[in-house]
Protein backbone atom coordinates (compact mmCIF):
# COMPACT_ATOMS: atom_id res chain seq x y z
CA UNK A 1 0.00 0.00 0.00
CA UNK A 2 1.57 3.08 -1.18
CA UNK A 3 0.85 6.88 0.11
CA UNK A 4 2.05 9.73 -1.29
CA UNK A 5 4.59 11.14 1.32
CA UNK A 6 3.61 9.77 3.94
CA UNK A 7 5.15 6.26 5.27
CA UNK A 8 4.41 3.00 3.81
CA UNK A 9 3.17 -0.14 5.49
CA UNK A 10 3.70 -2.57 2.80
CA UNK A 11 1.72 -5.88 4.50
CA UNK A 12 2.53 -9.83 3.20
CA UNK A 13 -0.62 -10.94 4.31
CA UNK A 14 -2.04 -14.78 4.45
CA UNK A 15 -5.69 -14.67 4.82
CA UNK A 16 -6.92 -17.76 6.07
CA UNK A 17 -10.95 -18.34 4.65
CA UNK A 18 -13.61 -15.79 5.60
CA UNK A 19 -10.99 -13.59 7.26
CA UNK A 20 -11.09 -9.69 7.65
CA UNK A 21 -8.82 -7.50 6.64
CA UNK A 22 -8.51 -4.49 8.29
CA UNK A 23 -9.66 -2.65 4.97
CA UNK A 24 -12.92 -4.52 5.29
CA UNK A 25 -12.87 -3.74 9.12
CA UNK A 26 -12.62 -0.10 8.35
CA UNK A 27 -15.52 -0.35 6.04
CA UNK A 28 -17.81 -2.29 8.36
CA UNK A 29 -16.98 0.67 10.78
CA UNK A 30 -17.60 3.29 8.28
CA UNK A 31 -21.12 1.70 7.82
CA UNK A 32 -22.28 1.33 11.11
CA UNK A 33 -20.36 4.07 13.17
CA UNK A 34 -23.52 6.93 14.03
CA UNK A 35 -21.15 9.40 14.83
CA UNK A 36 -19.89 9.69 10.66
CA UNK A 37 -24.03 9.65 10.36
CA UNK A 38 -24.21 12.55 12.22
CA UNK A 39 -20.99 14.61 10.59
CA UNK A 40 -22.94 13.81 7.31
CA UNK A 41 -26.02 15.18 8.92
CA UNK A 42 -24.20 18.32 9.54
CA UNK A 43 -22.69 18.70 5.75
CA UNK A 44 -26.12 18.57 4.39
CA UNK A 45 -27.67 21.15 6.93
CA UNK A 46 -24.58 23.38 6.46
CA UNK A 47 -25.18 23.24 2.48
CA UNK A 48 -28.73 23.87 2.67
CA UNK A 49 -27.73 27.08 5.15
CA UNK A 50 -25.31 28.16 2.54
CA UNK A 51 -28.03 27.70 -0.15
CA UNK A 52 -30.67 29.50 2.05
CA UNK A 53 -28.16 32.59 2.51
CA UNK A 54 -27.35 33.07 -0.76
CA UNK A 55 -31.00 34.37 -1.01
CA UNK A 56 -30.13 37.89 1.12
CA UNK A 57 -28.97 39.24 -1.99
CA UNK A 58 -32.00 38.31 -3.97
CA UNK A 59 -35.25 41.20 -4.00
CA UNK A 60 -37.89 40.50 -1.30
CA UNK A 61 -41.44 40.02 -3.13
CA UNK A 62 -44.80 39.69 -0.98
CA UNK A 63 -48.16 39.53 -2.37
CA UNK A 64 -51.24 40.53 -0.23
CA UNK A 65 -55.17 39.65 -1.26
CA UNK A 66 -58.19 39.89 1.18
CA UNK A 67 -61.62 39.97 1.15
CA UNK A 68 -64.15 41.64 4.17
CA UNK A 69 -67.88 41.47 4.01
CA UNK A 70 -70.28 43.12 6.30
CA UNK A 71 -73.83 42.46 7.34
CA UNK A 72 -76.22 43.38 10.04
CA UNK A 73 -78.70 42.29 12.28
CA UNK A 74 -80.30 38.96 10.03
CA UNK A 75 -80.26 40.41 6.82
CA UNK A 76 -78.83 38.28 4.54
CA UNK A 77 -77.83 40.62 2.11
CA UNK A 78 -73.98 42.06 2.64
CA UNK A 79 -74.34 45.88 3.89
CA UNK A 80 -70.44 46.18 2.12
CA UNK A 81 -67.82 44.38 0.68
CA UNK A 82 -64.42 45.50 0.09
CA UNK A 83 -61.57 43.35 -1.88
CA UNK A 84 -58.05 44.84 -1.59
CA UNK A 85 -54.81 43.03 -2.64
CA UNK A 86 -51.11 44.29 -3.49
CA UNK A 87 -47.40 43.53 -4.78
CA UNK A 88 -44.25 44.72 -2.94
CA UNK A 89 -40.67 43.99 -3.79
CA UNK A 90 -38.28 45.51 -1.30
CA UNK A 91 -34.15 45.26 -1.90
CA UNK A 92 -31.23 45.71 -0.18
CA UNK A 93 -29.06 48.21 -1.89
CA UNK A 94 -26.32 48.84 0.07
CA UNK A 95 -24.68 48.05 3.96
CA UNK A 96 -21.07 48.24 3.75
CA UNK A 97 -20.73 44.64 2.29
CA UNK A 98 -22.48 42.94 5.32
CA UNK A 99 -24.61 40.58 2.99
CA UNK A 100 -21.26 39.78 1.63
CA UNK A 101 -19.83 38.65 4.86
CA UNK A 102 -23.07 36.28 5.33
CA UNK A 103 -22.43 34.68 2.38
CA UNK A 104 -18.89 34.19 3.35
CA UNK A 105 -19.52 33.00 6.87
CA UNK A 106 -22.41 30.32 5.58
CA UNK A 107 -19.60 29.17 2.64
CA UNK A 108 -17.39 29.00 5.52
CA UNK A 109 -19.09 27.20 8.12
CA UNK A 110 -20.10 24.44 5.23
CA UNK A 111 -16.12 23.80 4.56
CA UNK A 112 -15.56 23.57 8.32
CA UNK A 113 -18.18 20.66 8.66
CA UNK A 114 -16.87 18.86 5.61
CA UNK A 115 -13.15 18.99 7.49
CA UNK A 116 -15.17 17.96 11.21
CA UNK A 117 -16.66 14.59 8.71
CA UNK A 118 -13.22 14.18 7.79
CA UNK A 119 -12.23 14.45 11.73
CA UNK A 120 -14.26 12.25 12.66
CA UNK A 121 -14.06 9.71 9.63
CA UNK A 122 -10.40 9.47 10.45
CA UNK A 123 -10.90 8.67 14.33
CA UNK A 124 -13.09 6.07 13.51
CA UNK A 125 -10.84 4.39 11.04
CA UNK A 126 -7.72 5.18 13.60
CA UNK A 127 -9.53 3.34 16.07
CA UNK A 128 -9.86 0.12 14.25
CA UNK A 129 -6.59 0.39 13.03
CA UNK A 130 -5.46 -0.10 16.80
CA UNK A 131 -7.53 -2.40 17.59
CA UNK A 132 -7.43 -4.72 14.64
CA UNK A 133 -3.52 -4.35 15.39
CA UNK A 134 -3.74 -5.00 19.01
CA UNK A 135 -6.12 -7.91 18.29
CA UNK A 136 -3.53 -9.03 16.09
CA UNK A 137 -0.57 -8.32 18.78
CA UNK A 138 -2.37 -10.36 21.52
CA UNK A 139 -2.99 -12.88 19.15
CA UNK A 140 0.40 -14.00 18.61
CA UNK A 141 1.42 -13.38 21.75
CA UNK A 142 -1.40 -15.55 22.94
CA UNK A 143 -0.42 -18.14 20.49
CA UNK A 144 3.54 -17.92 22.02
CA UNK A 145 2.20 -18.42 24.78
CA UNK A 146 0.38 -21.17 24.08
CA UNK A 147 3.83 -22.83 22.57
CA UNK A 148 5.70 -21.79 25.77
CA UNK A 149 3.50 -23.80 28.12
CA UNK A 150 3.26 -26.60 25.81
CA UNK A 151 7.06 -26.89 25.89
CA UNK A 152 7.43 -26.18 29.75
CA UNK A 153 4.56 -29.02 30.05
CA UNK A 154 7.23 -31.61 28.31
CA UNK A 155 9.94 -30.23 30.00
CA UNK A 156 7.96 -30.41 33.64
CA UNK A 157 7.29 -34.38 32.48
CA UNK A 158 10.88 -35.06 31.69
CA UNK A 159 12.44 -33.47 35.07
CA UNK A 160 9.29 -35.12 36.60
CA UNK A 161 10.59 -38.93 35.75
CA UNK A 162 14.02 -38.13 36.40
CA UNK A 163 13.09 -36.91 39.54
CA UNK A 164 11.54 -39.86 39.81
CA UNK A 165 14.45 -42.11 38.68
CA UNK A 166 16.37 -40.42 41.35
CA UNK A 167 18.78 -38.89 38.29
CA UNK A 168 17.81 -34.78 39.11
CA UNK A 169 17.28 -32.91 42.40
CA UNK A 170 14.05 -31.73 43.82
CA UNK A 171 15.49 -28.50 43.38
CA UNK A 172 15.56 -29.45 39.67
CA UNK A 173 12.01 -30.50 39.80
CA UNK A 174 10.78 -27.43 41.53
CA UNK A 175 12.26 -25.11 39.51
CA UNK A 176 10.72 -26.82 36.46
CA UNK A 177 7.27 -26.98 38.24
CA UNK A 178 7.76 -23.14 38.86
CA UNK A 179 8.58 -22.38 34.92
CA UNK A 180 5.22 -24.58 34.29
CA UNK A 181 3.30 -22.54 36.28
CA UNK A 182 4.44 -19.37 35.01
CA UNK A 183 3.93 -20.31 32.24
CA UNK A 184 0.22 -21.10 32.43
CA UNK A 185 -0.24 -17.79 34.11
CA UNK A 186 0.78 -16.41 31.46
CA UNK A 187 -1.19 -18.32 28.66
CA UNK A 188 -4.46 -17.76 30.72
CA UNK A 189 -3.13 -13.51 30.88
CA UNK A 190 -2.59 -13.57 27.14
CA UNK A 191 -6.32 -15.37 26.50
CA UNK A 192 -7.94 -12.68 28.70
CA UNK A 193 -5.78 -10.07 26.57
CA UNK A 194 -6.95 -11.65 23.04
CA UNK A 195 -11.10 -11.70 24.58
CA UNK A 196 -10.82 -8.08 25.66
CA UNK A 197 -8.81 -7.03 22.18
CA UNK A 198 -11.38 -8.65 20.24
CA UNK A 199 -14.32 -7.30 21.84
CA UNK A 200 -12.63 -3.72 21.69
CA UNK A 201 -12.30 -4.82 17.87
CA UNK A 202 -16.08 -5.09 17.61
CA UNK A 203 -16.98 -2.27 19.66
CA UNK A 204 -14.84 0.41 16.82
CA UNK A 205 -16.72 -1.79 14.37
CA UNK A 206 -20.27 -0.87 15.78
CA UNK A 207 -20.37 -4.78 16.29
CA UNK A 208 -20.25 -4.43 19.93
CA UNK A 209 -23.88 -5.75 20.30
CA UNK A 210 -23.87 -7.89 17.20
CA UNK A 211 -23.97 -11.80 16.85
CA UNK A 212 -21.93 -11.29 13.62
CA UNK A 213 -18.46 -13.71 14.16
CA UNK A 214 -15.39 -11.84 13.50
CA UNK A 215 -12.56 -14.34 12.34
CA UNK A 216 -9.26 -12.68 11.69
CA UNK A 217 -6.41 -14.55 11.14
CA UNK A 218 -3.97 -12.14 9.03
CA UNK A 219 0.06 -12.66 9.87
CA UNK A 220 1.80 -9.50 8.65
CA UNK A 221 5.46 -8.15 7.65
CA UNK A 222 6.15 -4.85 6.92
CA UNK A 223 8.56 -2.60 5.98
CA UNK A 224 8.64 0.55 7.60
CA UNK A 225 9.72 3.84 4.73
CA UNK A 226 9.62 6.89 7.14
CA UNK A 227 9.82 10.43 5.40
CA UNK A 228 11.52 13.47 6.35
CA UNK A 229 10.04 16.19 9.14
CA UNK A 230 10.05 18.62 6.71
CA UNK A 231 8.32 16.61 3.68
CA UNK A 232 5.56 15.56 6.59
CA UNK A 233 5.17 19.12 8.06
CA UNK A 234 4.53 20.20 4.48
CA UNK A 235 1.98 17.37 4.14
CA UNK A 236 0.14 17.67 7.27
CA UNK A 237 -0.17 21.63 7.04
CA UNK A 238 -1.83 20.80 3.76
CA UNK A 239 -3.93 17.88 4.53
CA UNK A 240 -4.48 17.93 7.95
CA UNK A 241 -8.36 18.22 8.76
CA UNK A 242 -7.91 19.27 13.01
CA UNK A 243 -6.01 22.19 11.49
CA UNK A 244 -8.23 23.27 8.77
CA UNK A 245 -11.00 23.62 11.14
CA UNK A 246 -8.75 25.91 13.13
CA UNK A 247 -7.92 27.89 9.99
CA UNK A 248 -11.49 27.98 8.87
CA UNK A 249 -12.19 29.46 12.66
CA UNK A 250 -9.64 32.17 11.36
CA UNK A 251 -11.61 33.04 8.97
CA UNK A 252 -15.01 33.22 10.05
CA UNK A 253 -13.62 35.47 13.35
CA UNK A 254 -12.38 38.05 10.63
CA UNK A 255 -15.45 37.51 9.11
CA UNK A 256 -17.65 38.25 12.45
CA UNK A 257 -15.24 41.47 12.43
CA UNK A 258 -16.39 42.87 9.17
CA UNK A 259 -19.76 42.08 9.84
CA UNK A 260 -19.84 43.82 13.59
CA UNK A 261 -17.97 46.62 11.49
CA UNK A 262 -20.74 46.63 8.68
CA UNK A 263 -23.68 46.71 11.75
CA UNK A 264 -22.67 50.27 12.81
CA UNK A 265 -22.59 51.68 8.90
CA UNK A 266 -25.45 53.33 7.19
CA UNK A 267 -27.72 51.11 5.23
CA UNK A 268 -29.45 51.54 1.74
CA UNK A 269 -32.50 49.93 0.71
CA UNK A 270 -35.27 50.07 -1.71
CA UNK A 271 -38.91 49.40 -2.06
CA UNK A 272 -41.56 48.96 -5.18
CA UNK A 273 -45.32 48.40 -4.08
CA UNK A 274 -48.67 48.87 -5.42
CA UNK A 275 -51.40 48.28 -3.47
CA UNK A 276 -55.82 47.77 -5.07
CA UNK A 277 -58.91 48.13 -3.21
CA UNK A 278 -62.86 48.35 -4.83
CA UNK A 279 -65.99 48.22 -2.88
CA UNK A 280 -67.83 46.02 -5.54
CA UNK A 281 -65.95 43.46 -7.18
CA UNK A 282 -62.00 42.12 -7.07
CA UNK A 283 -60.94 43.13 -10.81
CA UNK A 284 -62.55 46.58 -10.47
CA UNK A 285 -59.76 47.61 -7.79
CA UNK A 286 -57.06 46.13 -10.30
CA UNK A 287 -57.69 47.67 -13.47
CA UNK A 288 -59.29 50.81 -12.37
CA UNK A 289 -57.84 54.06 -11.12
CA UNK A 290 -58.40 52.86 -7.84
CA UNK A 291 -55.06 51.67 -7.00
CA UNK A 292 -51.77 52.63 -5.42
CA UNK A 293 -48.22 52.89 -6.65
CA UNK A 294 -45.09 53.59 -4.50
CA UNK A 295 -41.17 53.74 -5.11
CA UNK A 296 -39.46 53.98 -1.70
CA UNK A 297 -35.35 54.60 -1.28
CA UNK A 298 -34.45 54.41 2.33
CA UNK A 299 -31.33 55.36 4.38
CA UNK A 300 -30.69 53.67 7.53
CA UNK A 301 -28.05 55.32 9.75
CA UNK A 302 -27.56 54.25 13.42
CA UNK A 303 -26.74 56.98 15.38
CA UNK A 304 -27.43 55.29 19.22
CA UNK A 305 -27.25 52.03 20.47
CA UNK A 306 -26.01 51.61 23.67
CA UNK A 307 -22.60 50.53 22.69
CA UNK A 308 -23.81 47.93 21.49
CA UNK A 309 -22.39 47.87 18.07
CA UNK A 310 -18.78 49.22 19.58
CA UNK A 311 -18.84 45.99 21.47
CA UNK A 312 -19.78 43.31 18.99
CA UNK A 313 -16.56 45.08 17.23
CA UNK A 314 -14.58 44.83 20.49
CA UNK A 315 -16.02 41.19 21.37
CA UNK A 316 -15.34 39.89 17.83
CA UNK A 317 -11.85 41.37 17.67
CA UNK A 318 -11.46 39.29 20.95
CA UNK A 319 -12.67 36.12 19.52
CA UNK A 320 -10.45 36.45 16.93
CA UNK A 321 -7.75 36.63 18.56
CA UNK A 322 -8.51 33.62 20.40
CA UNK A 323 -9.14 31.80 17.37
CA UNK A 324 -5.59 32.90 16.18
CA UNK A 325 -4.35 31.26 19.46
CA UNK A 326 -5.58 28.26 18.82
CA UNK A 327 -4.52 27.20 15.47
CA UNK A 328 -1.24 28.74 16.75
CA UNK A 329 -1.12 26.06 20.02
CA UNK A 330 -2.51 24.01 17.48
CA UNK A 331 0.17 23.77 15.17
CA UNK A 332 3.07 23.87 17.88
CA UNK A 333 1.17 20.46 19.49
CA UNK A 334 0.78 18.85 15.46
CA UNK A 335 4.59 20.09 15.22
CA UNK A 336 5.33 18.67 18.81
CA UNK A 337 3.94 15.20 18.10
CA UNK A 338 5.13 15.09 14.17
CA UNK A 339 8.39 15.58 15.81
CA UNK A 340 7.83 12.20 18.24
CA UNK A 341 5.99 9.82 15.81
CA UNK A 342 8.63 10.06 13.74
CA UNK A 343 11.77 9.62 16.11
CA UNK A 344 9.27 6.85 17.49
CA UNK A 345 9.22 5.12 14.14
CA UNK A 346 12.93 5.85 13.55
CA UNK A 347 13.21 3.85 16.42
CA UNK A 348 11.38 1.06 15.67
CA UNK A 349 13.09 0.48 12.49
CA UNK A 350 16.63 0.16 14.02
CA UNK A 351 15.17 -2.02 16.88
CA UNK A 352 13.16 -4.55 14.80
CA UNK A 353 16.25 -6.11 12.95
CA UNK A 354 18.32 -6.25 15.68
CA UNK A 355 15.14 -7.52 17.74
CA UNK A 356 15.04 -10.53 14.81
CA UNK A 357 18.51 -11.37 15.48
CA UNK A 358 17.83 -12.13 18.83
CA UNK A 359 14.91 -14.66 18.16
CA UNK A 360 16.99 -16.54 15.88
CA UNK A 361 19.74 -16.83 18.49
CA UNK A 362 17.41 -17.35 21.08
CA UNK A 363 15.94 -20.57 18.91
CA UNK A 364 19.28 -21.65 18.23
CA UNK A 365 20.52 -21.43 22.01
CA UNK A 366 17.61 -22.83 23.40
CA UNK A 367 17.63 -26.42 20.57
CA UNK A 368 21.80 -26.43 21.91
CA UNK A 369 20.48 -26.35 25.47
CA UNK A 370 17.72 -28.82 24.92
CA UNK A 371 20.48 -31.02 23.47
CA UNK A 372 22.89 -30.53 26.36
CA UNK A 373 20.45 -31.20 28.82
CA UNK A 374 19.20 -34.35 27.46
CA UNK A 375 23.10 -35.36 27.28
CA UNK A 376 23.38 -34.50 30.61
CA UNK A 377 25.65 -31.36 29.87
CA UNK A 378 23.54 -28.86 30.80
CA UNK A 379 21.71 -28.32 34.04
CA UNK A 380 18.13 -27.47 34.05
CA UNK A 381 18.64 -23.94 35.35
CA UNK A 382 20.18 -23.36 31.96
CA UNK A 383 17.75 -25.01 29.81
CA UNK A 384 14.94 -22.82 31.56
CA UNK A 385 16.75 -20.16 30.96
CA UNK A 386 17.36 -20.54 27.04
CA UNK A 387 13.18 -21.28 26.94
CA UNK A 388 12.84 -18.38 28.57
CA UNK A 389 14.65 -16.11 26.68
CA UNK A 390 13.25 -17.29 23.51
CA UNK A 391 9.56 -16.03 25.06
CA UNK A 392 10.73 -12.83 25.66
CA UNK A 393 12.62 -12.42 22.49
CA UNK A 394 9.95 -13.84 20.09
CA UNK A 395 7.40 -11.88 22.42
CA UNK A 396 9.53 -8.47 22.19
CA UNK A 397 9.65 -8.75 18.34
CA UNK A 398 5.58 -8.95 18.20
CA UNK A 399 4.95 -6.34 20.19
CA UNK A 400 7.41 -3.83 18.48
CA UNK A 401 6.38 -5.14 15.08
CA UNK A 402 2.21 -4.21 15.90
CA UNK A 403 3.21 -1.13 18.18
CA UNK A 404 5.06 0.18 14.96
CA UNK A 405 2.00 -0.54 13.21
CA UNK A 406 -0.26 1.64 15.25
CA UNK A 407 2.01 4.22 15.31
CA UNK A 408 1.78 4.31 11.36
CA UNK A 409 -1.51 4.98 11.83
CA UNK A 410 -1.10 7.31 13.89
CA UNK A 411 0.99 9.31 11.72
CA UNK A 412 -1.07 9.10 8.58
CA UNK A 413 -3.44 10.40 10.47
CA UNK A 414 -1.76 13.47 11.89
CA UNK A 415 -0.60 13.68 8.47
CA UNK A 416 -4.50 14.41 7.45
CA UNK A 417 -4.29 11.09 4.79
CA UNK A 418 -5.34 8.34 6.84
CA UNK A 419 -9.45 8.66 5.55
CA UNK A 420 -8.15 9.44 1.90
CA UNK A 421 -8.02 5.58 1.06
CA UNK A 422 -11.87 5.50 2.43
CA UNK A 423 -13.60 7.93 -0.06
Amino acid sequence: MKRHLSIILIFISTLFAQSLTVDECVRIALENKMSLKRAEQDVKIARLDRASTGAIMLPSINASNSFNETTYGNNSVPASERYSGGLSLSQSLFNFGGNVQQLKLSDNNYNTTKEQKRQAKARIILDVYTYYYQYLKNSELFNIAGKDLELSKKQLDLVQNQYKLGAVSRTDFLKASVRYGTAKSSFLSRELNKKNSEKSLRHSMGLLNSATPINISEQMDFTLIIPSFDQAYNLMTANSPDLNILDYQIVSSKLRVKQAWSSSMPKVTMSVGMNASSGDQLTRGYFDDNYIKNVNIGISIPIFSGLRNKNNIKISKLRLDQAETRFKGGTNNAKVNLYALINTLNNYKEIIPIQEEVLLSAEEDLNLAQQKYELGSASILELLDAQLALLQASSSLVRTKYDAAIQVANLDNLLGTLDKKYQ
